[in-house]
């Protein structure tokens, strides 16, 4: 049985509109229209697999600042991101909000520990998710090594996430990590074979500096630099065009 490792509020998860996709008139399933497939772990499945797998999955979508779950919430399901952003946090003991990192489409993730989630979810901007029952899925992957194989490269992204996460807040100064945080929003984005500039900053500034260990008033002030020296053009408070790749990757050291 797979058991998802890593890191992961209390209160009611917000009420979310769930709702079915269905297939088309061709009689192709919900999954095998899904554009975010080619990113996803059911990537490895054939169109006769992908038939079977599309019963076991259910698709739900989230407003902005929906919670998908929370931190100690009992986990019954995981999730697939196929359309926005998600933020993922942990309340700390002393209150305050540790953001471990963001997530994009193709991101898996729900995993948990002693049967409660580890961190909570949080969507930014309106989202949209595959939904698995864990022991139903756990039952699927039992029966489909190639797929269980999959699932679990794909969810190393978690644990990569915590880590980039410990080098941004380790040596690294101010105008590194936001150098740092642009670049890999960026590569996500390239990943998902998107426009990977200008790269689009769903998420807002008090959520960017949390996530870098900065104030807002730091964050404003490096990308103020960052515009001064003609490295980034800001186009809005969303959307940062890279003018000079190679020099904002030197900063990144």
């Amino acid at each position: 049985m797979l058991k998802l490792p890593v890191m992961a509020v209390l209160s009611k998860t917000n009420n979310a509109r769930c709702e079915l996709a269905k297939g088309d008139d061709l009689g192709h399933t919900r999954c095998a229209l899904c554009g975010i497939r080619p990113y996803s772990f059911c990537r490895c499945l054939n169109e006769d697999e992908l038939k079977v797998f599309s019963k076991i999955s259910s698709e739900r979508m989230f407003s902005d600042k929906q919670n998908i779950f929370l931190q100690q919430e009992k986990s019954k399901n995981l999730y697939n991101i196929t359309e926005g952003n998600i933020k993922i946090y942990q309340l700390l003991t002393d209150g305050r909000l540790q953001i471990i990192g963001f997530l994009y489409p193709g991101d898996f993730f729900g995993s948990y520990r002693q049967g409660k989630y580890n961190y909570s979810a949080q969507a930014i901007g309106n989202v949209k998710v595959c939904v698995f029952n864990e022991a139903t899925l756990n039952k699927h992957l039992e029966k489909n090594p190639k797929l269980s194989r999959e699932l679990l490269n794909i969810t190393a992204n978690e644990l990569t996430l915590a880590q980039d996460r410990i080098r941004v807040l380790g040596k690294l100064t101010a105008t590194e990590r936001m150098a740092n945080f642009i670049l890999n929003i960026s590569d996500q984005r390239a990943r998902i074979k998107w426009q990977d500039n200008p790269v689009s900053l769903p998420m807002n500034r008090q959520d960017i500096a949390d996530y870098l260990g900065l104030t807002i008033a730091t964050v404003s002030r490096e990308i103020t630099r960052l515009k001064t020296s003609n490295i980034i053009k800001v186009l809005s408070a969303s959307q940062i065009y890279i003018n000079d790749r190679t020099k904002l990757s030197l900063l990144c050291n």
